[in-house]
């Protein structure tokens, strides 16, 4: 497991943490971690974008959908390609 050290934390900070852990009841640790981590989340997102999508779409001009949807478009094998997941 990592470890970090934060140098120069100011002391109001700090004693502002320290009292939110306290109403949590949990550790300083543990809300410096879970908060790290809400950013981190925040920053990456996991899924599809739609807005994102629609915003590309737009941009290159693409207005149909594409083919329908056949049972070959179904093999997992075909989705980990297009996705990028793996040697098939």
């Amino acid at each position: 497991m990592s470890a970090i050290t934060i140098r120069n934390l100011p002391g109001t900070v700090h004693d502002s943490l320290r009292r939110i852990a306290t109403e949590r009841h949990v550790s300083v640790e543990a809300l410096a971690r879970d908060a790290l981590s809400d950013l981190v989340r925040q920053a990456c997102p996991v899924g599809i974008d739609f807005a994102k999508l629609a915003r590309d779409r737009a941009s290159l001009g693409l207005v149909e959908d594409g083919p329908d949807w056949t049972s070959t478009l179904d093999d997992p094998a075909l989705s980990r390609r297009v996705l990028g997941l793996g040697d098939t």
